[in-house]
């Protein structure tokens, strides 16, 4: 059984399924993809320091060109022999930001939602992590899923395309809950906390990682049209002291945080695997610490939070 029987039942259709019935006219060249890629025997895989598989093959050229249909890349980097598949954002960053705080994975059930490619969550397992749901819409994020999955052959981690609200979940529990890169998407951020906290054990953890706006804003920015740094749907940008007061209002308990870490151009940028528009282009040019709607560039944090009584 996965995690428990509601998510056993909610994911096994996509274990050979990976789109279930969603429709989208790329499924297609997708399948054909992941058909062409070839079988292989034994494969070492490492998942602690990076995402990594080695394995005897002659079709690396083949297997570059069938990833590449699969672009744009935005999380990773991964490595599939000697293909190097490095993604729009260097994760592996975000991810050291992460284990500074010294959270044990180790035998956990883990819901990462909003869960990209699932580059975290390989890396959630090389962490000790037992299983590890993850929901994400975005079909092409599943599609990249799928195609490193079957060379890294793990059943720890299942990717069922729906967002939270859709997915349905109501008894499961989970160990750990990763929030990472969606509050300021959220038209109710209280909400959106509050329906993951409903989804932990007692005791449990809330990872949160999101862009926090300098202090002058107050509780939070709140962006002209639904823009900041480029990006359609930003509802608001929470100052620290925004995060803090909702934290409390909730019955959260802040356990661990990092520093605030400014994005970068060498962290964010266009590659030959996600070569469209890039972090450049969402800052001003005379100015890179201000974005193109005139905001304080994004600076980052991580917030490790527990549920109390």
């Amino acid at each position: 059984m996965f995690i428990s029987e509601e998510v056993e039942l909610l994911s096994r259709q996509y274990t050979t399924l990976p789109f279930g019935n969603k429709k989208d006219k790329r499924i297609e060249s997708w399948l054909n993809v992941f058909n062409d890629l070839p079988e292989i025997k034994e494969a070492k895989i490492h998942l602690t320091d990076e995402v990594t598989v080695d394995f005897r093959s002659d079709q690396d050229n083949e297997i570059e060109e069938l990833f590449l249909q699969l672009m744009p890349w935005r999380k990773g980097p991964f490595r599939i022999n000697d293909i190097f598949i490095d993604s729009e954002w260097d994760s592996a960053r975000k991810w050291k930001r992460f284990q500074e705080l010294s959270l044990d994975l180790s035998g956990k059930s883990i819901l990462d939602v909003g869960s990209g490619n699932g580059y975290y969550a390989f890396r959630m397992l090389g962490m000790g992590a037992n299983q590890v749901l993850c929901l994400e819409p975005n079909l092409m994020h599943v599609s990249q899923f799928t195609a490193v999955n079957h060379f890294i052959g793990t059943e720890n981690i299942r990717m069922v395309p729906e967002r939270l609200e859709d997915a349905g979940l109501k008894d499961t529990r989970f160990d750990l809950i990763f929030s990472m890169g969606l509050l300021y998407h959220q038209r109710n951020p209280k909400e959106h906390l509050l329906k993951l906290i409903g989804l932990l054990k007692n005791e449990g953890k809330l990872i949160l990682e999101t862009i926090i706006a300098t202090e002058e804003y107050g509780l939070a920015l709140v962006p002209e049209d639904g823009r900041y740094a480029s990006m359609p749907n930003v509802h608001y940008v929470h100052t620290h002291r925004g995060c803090s007061s909702i934290f409390e209002e909730l019955n959260l308990k802040l356990i661990a945080e990092t520093d605030l870490v400014a994005t970068n151009l060498t962290e964010q940028r266009k590659t030959k695997w996600m070569p469209f528009k890039s972090f450049e282009s969402a800052l001003k040019e005379e100015d890179k610490s201000v974005t193109v709607e005139g905001y304080p560039a994004p600076q980052r944090k991580f917030y490790i939070l527990q549920k109390t009584h």
